[in-house]
């Protein structure tokens, strides 16, 4: 990446997008949404200049992307035509994104390796992926190795990453060892100093980065579990799904309320946390504002790339940022266990 080139950020005024905008905002950037209003509006109360792009990410005009050097996504996206026009013309991509299937179709595609793509930015995949490869140095002989995460339920998240929620309660997935496998069905907790006294709970939960890890590592094997700050609620999702009754979010009515739910938290925290331990071995870090984090850690990792030389073709978090690079960086307020 360089201060000329131009950078294309695909939902740069969103909850995520945001942050990576105001942390890029020297660089000459053009925001892509479909409301110029809503980007206008943005850019002008952060007194950001910047270019503005009306385009939909389903229905994408390719010759705007003429003199781009950059482009960084923090969209949902159903297809991977983006991503393989970046690869064919030199552009490099970063994406932004919690979406197994998304992620999983980018790693089987013949790229032509014309340019730098990274993905598994953030949270989980991002800082969980960290955590993993910093834990399996340090204790090799682990083999079954947990990721727990704790979610805040006060957090206001933005709709993709509702919607992607609430999504994947609904789809069963294919786990290494646990072969097709329906979300919240397998339980494990997180019980540490770190946490306070509360033994939080949580199961099994479609996270793409325990599949990067997988792949990765083939002589391990890595399970996410999901919890969240407030124990009942937990467990209000497990029950509702032994009893089938997640299945109500398949009607309208139902999803549209959970989405308000979600939208508008009336309880709850804005805190999230990570585990990931092997028996009584674990490394721990706890932090706040997930949307904000995440948008932090996307823009460290596009200024990490404009002055590491790495290789073309695909890429990870660990590829570009060291946890200790995380744990001394006190802007991402991380508090952690190394």
């Amino acid at each position: 990446m360089n201060t000329t080139g131009k950078i294309i950020i695909i939902g740069g005024h969103g909850k995520v997008g945001q942050y990576i905008t105001r942390e890029l905002k020297q660089y000459n950037l053009i925001l892509v949404g479909r409301s110029r209003d809503k980007i206008k509006n943005f850019l002008d109360n952060e007194k950001i200049q910047a270019e503005i792009c009306i385009m939909d990410i389903d229905n994408l005009d390719f010759t705007k992307l003429n003199g781009v050097r950059w482009v960084i996504v923090c969209v949902d996206q159903e297809n991977t035509k983006l991503v393989e026009f970046c690869d064919s013309h030199d552009i490099d991509y970063m994406d932004v994104t919690a979406n197994s299937e998304y992620i999983e179709k980018i790693q089987q595609l013949k790229l032509r390796g014309k340019s730098k793509i990274l993905l598994g930015i953030g949270l989980a995949p991002g800082l969980t992926n960290l955590l993993a490869e910093k834990f399996v140095k340090l204790y090799p002989s682990a083999e079954k190795i947990s990721i727990e995460i704790i979610l805040g339920l006060g957090e206001k998240h933005g709709d993709a990453a509702i919607q992607w929620t609430l999504d994947n309660f609904l789809k069963s997935y294919s786990h290494l060892a646990l072969g097709l496998v329906r979300p919240f069905t397998q339980k494990s907790s997180i019980d540490t100093e770190q946490a306070g006294e509360k033994n939080l709970k949580t199961y099994n939960f479609n996270f793409v980065d325990q599949h990067m890890l997988n792949l990765k590592y083939t002589d391990k094997i890595f399970t996410t579990y999901l919890g969240f700050d407030q124990p009942f609620a937990t467990g209000l999702i497990y029950g509702a799904n032994k009893l089938k009754l997640l299945g109500l979010l398949k009607y309208k009515p139902f999803y549209r309320m959970a989405q308000s739910a979600l939208k508008s938290p009336k309880f709850g925290t804005d805190i999230f946390m990570v585990a990931v331990k092997s028996g009584n071995k674990i490394l721990y870090a706890r932090g706040h504002d997930e949307g904000r984090f995440t948008g932090l850690m996307a823009a460290k990792a596009a200024r990490q790339m404009e002055t590491l030389n790495l290789q073309n073709g695909l890429l990870d978090i660990s590829d570009v940022i060291d946890i200790e690079e995380v744990k001394n960086n006190e802007s991402f307020g991380l508090t952690l266990s190394l």
